[in-house]
């Protein structure tokens, strides 16, 4: 199984920082200071709101510990923080839960867990998640071995990841898996990749 090493953790979270809209509140002053490099004013602005429990707070005081940037790299201590915000429904943070549990980063290795979190951020409409959960359905890992779920999870995947090398590795996969299935099974994935909608999480 083909899971994203702790890097593309990394690189999600600082794409997420980076593009996240930002209305006029205390999470603000940690963004900006995020993008001036100013990191451990970032971790300080952020630590108050994550224990206060915002979600959001959460995640990006995760990232810092993640990437070691403005506290001292804590594998553990990032998985405590994406697991809190994951909880509340972050989607972000619930891909970061289930690469970690995949790696085996800050958290015991599970595929059993890591294909649940990879499922609830997949739900929520998240690209990579549902790549992954599409991976971990076609070996088996986590989850009962499944072309069909497979084969769907790679199709909602495709549509939602722009061009370029994660989508070719999603199409490299439905090219993998489609050689193991029958004309049926693939009809059957596709009008499910079609049914398919997100389903975000109440906040």
């Amino acid at each position: 199984m083909n899971v994203p090493p702790r890097s593309l953790v990394a690189a999600w979270s600082i794409a997420a920082i980076l593009t996240t809209p930002v209305a006029a509140n205390p999470l603000e002053d940690g963004y900006a200071a995020y993008r001036a490099m100013d990191f451990g004013t970032a971790a300080e602005t952020w630590r108050p709101l994550a224990e206060k429990g915002d979600p959001t707070a959460q995640y990006l005081l995760g990232n810092l510990y993640a990437d070691g940037k403005g506290v001292a790299r804590d594998d553990a201590a990032a998985f405590k923080w994406f697991r809190l915000a994951a909880d509340q429904g972050n989607a972000a943070a619930q891909y970061n839960v289930a690469a970690s549990y995949a790696a085996g980063v800050g958290v015991a290795r599970n595929d059993v867990e890591a294909a649940g979190w990879f499922r609830r951020a997949a739900d929520q409409g998240m690209p990579v998640a549902q790549l992954n959960l599409g991976l971990m359905h076609a070996a088996g890992n986590g989850v009962a071995k499944d072309n069909v779920e497979a084969l769907k999870w790679f199709e909602v995947a495709f549509r939602g990841l722009p061009a370029g090398g994660p989508r070719m590795d999603v199409a490299r996969a439905m090219t993998d898996v489609s050689a193991n299935m029958t004309e049926d099974e693939i009809i059957e994935a596709r009008r499910r990749a079609r049914d398919w909608k997100p389903k975000p999480e109440a906040k």
